[in-house]
């Protein structure tokens, strides 16, 4: 394995950043009070009180061993689960939507951050502690999962869709069967990625997960038990009616009970907004957290007709699926979870449910940040250092960032002219602005005036300067858009935009060890992660 190479960058730094989550990282007490626990600090009470509570550990043990052994996991991997058996297990849980081909880089960030996270769990506390990775099976965006984007061969970013003709239609990812159309999509994959970018035995592993016929979560599962199972990550399919079945009573609760979860929700949402912050969850009713499963699609629960529903949920409970509200209490109402791992909107949307998981009498686990990383290949490292360029620095317009670089490279001796000119300028019009408002006060505004004209002249000497610079140094513009778009593709984080695919087919599935390795506890900071060489295109 490479020798591991990383720089930090203070997330506070990066764009787009959520700031309940910032301020929820740094610890301003305004914000951490929506949260049980300060995640910085060991809690011991959360320990005992997991401990001492009772769950359904031989029921789910042999779920979940069924569940991967059904995706190929590694027979260590099924040895493992029935420590779920003991008393004093507890489990580090993570999860995300079961994206195209694995999805982007942050989901496998988020399932080794938990498999490190359980690792120091159950060393430090001396307790059996399981990684669970939660698929959202039921989630109908599939706006969010039917695609993939990558650099290509061309240092362009290149989308990869999976587009079924008659289109999702009412289906889940629990229940869409690939149809024939993802041959296209492996087409275009191939394609992208170039002559020699798609290894054999990576295009063998897709195709092998991604065939006509089978769902996508069996896919994903596949695929991610393919690459992880060997570390210990144990993958959980919430949509099993069995776990249906053995969350019922919290259902039959929320049933009983609505609208106090929602109204709860909601309060939240209030004390944010008064705040200044921006509310993550904001519910369109008061009916329970709960949707109905048709034929026809999904659909949610008015509270009028939930009192009449409440049979139903006994009878079967396979039928209903949990909203973004009930979603992590389920998570914690079947598992003994002594930490969440999330990314940014994940940890602030829990803001919103601390008084949720005290209404239902459920520990709320820790949230523990994921790692955060952006990866730096061999070739973008030299072009880094080459044009002493940034990560804060690339957020800014991609032109105005060519523009800085030129700008360096203008000759030494017109910049010192040009300083020393614009330096002269200034003070001649400041002892004329003095004398003239000795002499006409009312005059003074239309110095200023005269002194912004020459300034501007000066700048537009430059700007057309600059761009004879671009079109004499098209290779220069070229180097600096091939870093934005690998490192910020269209101002993004690279980790939320790229799947993970495409750079283990550049760096082989020694990459997860690499990244692995760079994982040392939650993502209390953003890494540059320096790769070196990758294979030739």
């Amino acid at each position: 394995m490479p020798s591991l190479r990383f720089g930090a960058i203070d997330i506070a730094s990066l764009p787009r950043v959520n700031p309940i989550f910032r301020d929820y990282l740094n610890g301003i007490p305004v914000i951490r009070d929506f949260y049980r626990w300060d995640p910085r600090e060991p809690q011991d009470r959360l320990l005992k009180s997991l401990t001492s509570r009772t769950y359904p550990r031989e029921e789910l043990a042999s779920i979940l061993a069924e569940q991967n052994r059904a995706w190929g996991a590694n027979e260590a991997l099924l040895e493992s689960i029935p420590r779920l058996r003991d008393p004093q297990a507890v489990t580090v849980v993570t999860g995300q939507q079961v994206g195209l081909f694995g999805g982007p880089l942050y989901t496998l960030y988020k399932a080794l951050t938990a498999l490190e996270l359980a690792r120091q769990v159950e060393s430090q506390w001396k307790v059996p502690c399981l990684p669970l990775f939660w698929m959202a099976s039921e989630d109908t965006d599939f706006a969010e999962i039917d695609h993939l984007y990558l650099p290509d061969h061309h240092d362009q970013v290149t989308l990869v869709r999976y587009a079924p003709d008659k289109g999702f239609g009412a289906d889940l990812p629990a229940t869409h069967a690939l149809t024939p159309k993802i041959g296209e999509t492996f087409a275009a994959l191939v394609k992208a990625a170039g002559p020699g970018g798609l290894p054999e035995t990576i295009l063998t592993l897709l195709k092998d997960c991604y065939r006509p016929g089978v769902n996508l979560v069996s896919a994903f599962g596949r695929l991610l038990s393919s690459l992880l199972s060997s570390k210990g990550l144990i993958l959980v399919d919430p949509s099993d009616p069995r776990l249906k079945a053995l969350a019922r009573p919290l259902f039959l609760q929320e049933i009983g009970t609505a609208p106090a979860s929602a109204r709860l929700v909601q309060t939240a949402w209030e004390k944010l907004r008064g705040l200044g912050y921006p509310p993550q969850v904001r519910l369109r009713g008061e009916g329970p957290n709960l949707f109905t499963l048709h034929p026809e699609g999904r659909r949610p629960i008015k509270i009028e007709d939930a009192k009449a529903l409440r049979h139903l949920v006994e009878d079967t409970p396979e039928r209903f699926s949990p909203n973004v509200v009930l979603r992590p209490l389920m998570e914690s109402f079947l598992f003994p979870a002594v930490a969440h791992v999330g990314g940014p909107h994940e940890i602030a949307y829990y803001a919103q449910l601390r008084e949720v998981f005290d209404h239902f009498d459920i520990p709320m686990p820790f949230l523990l940040p994921r790692a955060t990383f952006t990866l730096v290949e061999g070739r973008i490292e030299r072009l880094l250092k080459k044009h002493d360029l940034s990560v804060p620095v690339l957020q800014e317009d991609p032109e105005r960032v060519v523009s800085q670089v030129l700008r360096r490279s203008l000759p030494k001796t017109f910049v010192a002219k040009q300083q020393r000119i614009l330096q002269t300028t200034i003070k001649n019009f400041a002892e004329l602005k003095a004398l003239v408002s000795r002499l006409d006060p009312t005059l003074t505004p239309r110095v200023g005036g005269a002194e912004g004209l020459v300034k501007k002249q000066m700048d537009e000497v430059e700007r057309l300067l600059l761009r004879s610079f671009k079109r004499r140094n098209q290779e220069v513009r070229t180097q600096v858009l091939r870093v934005v778009a690998h490192l910020l593709p269209g101002g993004e984080l690279q980790e939320r935009v790229y799947g993970f695919m495409p750079y283990l087919c550049r760096h082989e599935l020694a990459l997860i060890d690499l990244i692995a390795a760079a994982i040392d506890g939650p993502g209390w900071e953003h890494r540059l992660l320096y790769l070196g060489a990758s294979r030739p295109a």
